[in-house]
């Protein structure tokens, strides 16, 4: 092999060359001398006691040695030449090139490569730094045998019309468990889960915790054979998981038992070379465009997202989640179903959702990182001491489950539900319970309905017909270029949801960038446009189920052309690769958060002030608004427009005429109360101080107001015609453009007048009243609530200094 040779970097340059000792053809050794340069150096010179010293250059000559054992074919320098920096000085033919290296070793001609000495500034190990073997960790190549190397493996596939396909195992194509109860199950017929665990396989190994056997039970996703025996028709399959090599080829033997799937193709965390990543450059170093990866978590492939398909976690075995995931950091990625967010506990159909769920539902914002979790982004997910404690705690959460047997007390706890919900039934109460009755059906824990594989099968058989299309036609334009795969994916992708425009509700913990999210980044890679804030142009608004009422809700409900999903809606799309009809996801608008229905005049429609219909009450107490932080940011953000500014827009023409519609119905008004003048008087004084009048005399006037119309029947014409007049102010649209932002605007920490109109209005007399007196303990509250503040804060202090302590203590240990 020829190779060129540099004089380096560490030569004193300038140089000059004074002789060169070997001619073109000549055989050299390691470290034998080639050439002799000269090089001047200034040193100081002369009597340094008495300080009678002077600069004085010096001309230094040196030998310069081969730093590598071959024959000389070329020399790019000769005698006399000065150099000033370094550069090519003569080529080389070796004997051996040593690309292939086996544990230190040239795998040719046997050589150590990890002798260092001063002839060159490389060891021989970084001439093969290329490891791509899936097993053999210390079989290594040079770039250029990774090169062909890849070029013969692609060229295979295209004869055979494959692509490679690279598949994670735990919670993409099996999940994992090592609860005892799922044996004692399996040994039940009379459990409930029986039926769901008898198709679950189980093997041992001896690296459980503390050193003992540990009973592995895997349930494959359903569909899993036939998903795999079409799939390996058209893709070589790799099989790349965080667990143990031992673990990975046990999974390895249960879903391919004969070896034709997926051969010795296995890599694990022992051979990755990182334990919180994955990188396809690990088995494709040069050329990744026939490449596709199917795994349930994207934040694991930082470098190759257009690659992957993101599958939806396999969650059979509720609330485990990846009993390998312990080195990996939390995912913020899951869509909670329905069913999951309505009960953080136990969902509908009698199974817990995982803790995962639960938090990216309610979009926790209290998780703080653990100090290991802290001392890994400090040192280094690759540090030893590091990988040690994660290895340590991993080895502690898999005791815990096989201690607590969290499946066990989730079937107890339903159970238990069952009991109580059998002895509220009439006839157990009664003790009437017919002889021929069937015994009452337990709920199960476990449920097997996954379908995703059956997804995921089309997406990839498409993806392969769309890339050999393009192939085909670059053959047919003589190019001899390779499609990439990840642009032909993304092409797919994109078409999903193209031209819609989303906003996310209650789906990303509060303070994170929803476009920087793993879930805003997976809605951008399916051709959505996302947006901070709703709008007239948003065509979709995705809430969480479990916060169906938030600021965001409200807004939306405004536009008729925005529809409102649940997560569910969101999540089918990116399984089915199709929008779904959004009709069985819509959520169900408190009606509270409607929009009020307008007259043909523009005027808010007259609600009957005695209707006792609750639905038609502005708010529940059962069901309070969710105002957090997400959504208060979104009612003055910086750099939109106040209040004044909208006005620059408003129709006055509208105005003027629904005023002087206003004052017609004043002066109508005015013949009526004529009639009496002590019940005009009050109501004069109550509708004129509305706005503007002096709070302490409007609570007076209010009292004496809602007496005259608790014992006054007479006069319901002139009240009927006092609230009308009311409503028709409430609903005008430069009162609705006065308050349409009135939730951004500064609490008034008094009673400003509108809350005792409205309750006049609506006949609410005691909630008029009940103003004066909930002022009585606003001092009372405010100082209750500054000092419980004071107290939050010394507490939070007290946390994050003795959370400082833990991770100084890890670090110094």
């Amino acid at each position: 092999m020829t190779k060129t040779i540099r004089l380096g970097h560490r030569m004193p340059y300038p140089i000059t060359i004074r002789k060169i000792y070997k001619s073109a053809g000549d055989t050299v050794n390691k470290q034998e001398s080639l050439l002799q340069y000269a090089f001047i150096r200034t040193e100081v010179v002369g009597d340094h006691f008495r300080d009678n010293t002077w600069e004085e250059d010096k001309t230094i000559l040196v030998e310069w040695d081969s730093p590598v054992d071959g024959e000389i074919t070329q020399w790019r320098i000769k005698e006399g030449e000065v150099i000033n920096s370094d550069r090519e000085c003569l080529v080389v033919e070796e004997a051996c090139s040593h690309d292939i290296q086996f544990a230190g070793l040239c795998a040719t001609c046997g050589k150590d490569m990890t002798e260092v000495n001063w002839a060159s500034e490389n060891r021989d190990t970084e001439r093969a730094p290329i490891n791509m073997i899936h097993d053999a960790t210390q079989l290594k190549v040079s770039a250029g045998q990774a090169q062909r190397a890849e070029q013969e493996s692609q060229l295979r596939l295209l004869r055979q019309r494959k692509l490679s396909l690279v598949v994670d195992l735990d919670q993409t194509i099996i999940h994992a468990c090592i609860d005892p109860t799922i044996g004692e199950w399996q040994k039940d017929p009379n459990n409930p889960n029986y039926d769901a665990v008898k198709e679950v396989r189980s093997f041992q190994l001896e690296d459980g915790p503390k050193g003992v056997d540990c009973w592995y039970y895997i349930k494959l996703r359903p569909g899993l054979e036939e998903f795999l025996r079409k799939i390996a028709d058209k893709y070589e399959l790799h099989v790349y998981t965080m667990g143990t090599r031992a673990y990975a080829q046990s999974i390895a033997k249960l879903v391919d038992p004969q070896h034709k799937l997926f051969g010795n193709r296995v890599i694990s965390r022992d051979e990755n070379g990182s334990i919180t990543a994955k990188d396809l450059q690990r088995l494709f170093p040069m050329n990744t465009n026939m490449v596709v990866i199917i795994d349930d978590r994207a934040d694991v492939w930082p470098r190759n997202r257009p690659n992957l398909i993101k599958v939806v976690p396999y969650d059979f075995f509720k609330g485990i989640g990846d009993i390998n995931s312990s080195f990996l950091p939390k995912r913020e990625d899951l869509l909670a179903t329905p069913a999951a967010a309505a009960s953080p506990g136990l969902a509908k159909n009698g199974t817990e959702g995982s803790k995962d769920d639960a938090t990216a539902a309610n979009g926790d914002k209290s998780d703080k990182p653990s100090a290991l979790q802290e001392l890994v982004t400090l040192t280094g997910a690759d540090n030893p001491d590091v990988t040690k404690r994660q290895i340590e705690q991993q080895a502690r959460e898999l005791e815990k489950q096989i201690q607590e047997r969290p499946l066990l007390h989730l079937q107890e706890q339903l159970d238990k539900e069952d009991e109580e919900a059998q002895k509220t039934t009439p006839d157990a109460a009664t003790g009437d319970t017919p002889p021929s009755s069937p015994p009452h059906q337990r709920h199960h824990v476990l449920l097997d309905d996954d379908r995703e594989l059956y997804h995921l099968e089309e997406h990839l058989l498409k993806l392969h017909e769309e890339f050999y299309r393009e192939y085909d036609r670059m053959v047919a334009r003589n190019r001899s270029v390779v499609p990439d795969v990840g642009r032909v994916l993304d092409s797919l992708k994109a078409r999903v949801l193209r031209g819609t425009k989303l906003v996310l509700s209650g789906l990303v913990p509060i303070g994170m960038d929803v476009r920087k999210s793993e879930l805003g980044l997976q809605v951008a890679s399916f051709g959505a446009v996302l947006r901070d804030r709703v709008s007239r142009d948003i065509t979709h608004l995705v809430v969480s189920s479990a916060r169906p009422r938030t600021q965001k809700v409200r807004q939306a409900a405004q536009f008729t052309n925005i529809k409102i999903v649940n997560q569910e809606w969101l999540l089918q799309c990116l399984t089915q690769w199709r929008r779904v009809d959004e009709e069985p996801y819509l959520v169900e608008i408190h009606p509270a958060d409607r929009p009020k229905p307008k007259k043909a005049n523009g005027s808010a429609e007259t609600s009957d002030a005695n209707n006792d219909d609750p639905d038609e009450e502005p708010d529940s107490e059962d069901e309070p608004v969710d105002d957090d932080e997400e959504d208060d940011e979104d009612l003055i953000p910086d750099g939109s427009m106040s209040p004044v500014d909208a006005l620059k827009t408003f129709n006055w023409g509208e105005a003027d005429e629904e005023l002087d519609e206003f004052l017609a119905s004043d002066d109508e008004d005015d013949n009526a109360t004529d009639k009496d003048d002590g019940a005009s008087t009050d109501k004069d004084t109550v509708n004129g101080d509305g706005e503007n009048g002096d709070v302490s005399r409007k609570r007076k006037h209010a009292d004496d107001d809602t007496e005259s119309v608790a014992s006054s029947t007479g006069n319901a014409d002139e009240t009927s015609g006092s609230v009308s007049k009311k409503q028709r102010l409430a609903g005008s649209s430069l009162r609705a453009e006065y308050n349409a932002d009135a939730d951004a605007s500064l609490p008034t920490p008094q009673v400003t007048g509108d809350e005792v109109d409205t309750a006049v209005a609506n006949g609410s007399p005691d909630e008029a009243s009940a103003a004066d007196n909930d002022d009585d303990d606003d001092d009372d509250d405010l100082e209750a609530d500054i000092l419980a503040e004071f107290e939050a804060e010394e507490q939070e202090e007290r946390e994050e200094e003795q959370r400082k302590e833990d991770l100084a203590k890890l670090e110094e240990g």
